[in-house]
């Protein structure tokens, strides 16, 4: 099992053009992410809730043609995490809101079945250039939603 982890700001400082989001607004995203994937997550071709939970959903979600089971478990306003168990590969992986000295940080930690060698090293490169574009997306997608809520 490998860890791999990136974090970008929620509300870039130089960037005052953009919509700030506070953490309610994201916290909404991400919701809006876990039931819906699609829109948010550029390898995601699928999302379908089949079950909905007290604290979460467990939702099937097609990647590269691959249709998987995810079991999605909510943490408010501060956590979302994803498990797939399965005989094809396990993970873990959180979705953290928190902050820093410039403001409020959107986390991605995913720890899975990644090999400790020249080859894992590369496939983990991919996930964490991947999930960095997944990250900006759902702030991108999460701005457009609360630029929408706040004109009405």
């Amino acid at each position: 099992m490998r860890t791999v982890t990136a974090t970008v700001p929620v509300n870039e400082p130089d960037r005052t053009d953009r919509i700030r989001l506070d953490r309610d607004e994201v916290w909404a995203g991400l919701l809006q992410k876990a039931q819906n994937a699609v829109p948010y997550v550029p390898a995601i071709q699928e999302c379908t809730v089949v079950e909905r939970r007290p604290d979460g959903l467990v939702r099937e979600v097609v990647i590269a043609g691959e249709r998987i089971r995810e079991e999605v478990v909510f943490h408010p306003k501060r956590r979302v995490s994803f498990s797939r168990h399965d005989e094809r590969a396990t993970w873990l992986i959180h979705n953290d809101i928190g902050e820093d000295g410039s403001g409020l940080t959107l986390t991605f930690t995913a720890t899975m079945d990644i090999a400790e060698d020249a080859e894992g090293d590369r496939q983990a490169d991919r996930l964490r250039t991947g999930y960095l574009e997944a990250l900006r997306t759902t702030l991108a997608r999460t701005r457009e939603n609360v630029a929408v809520i706040r004109a009405l």
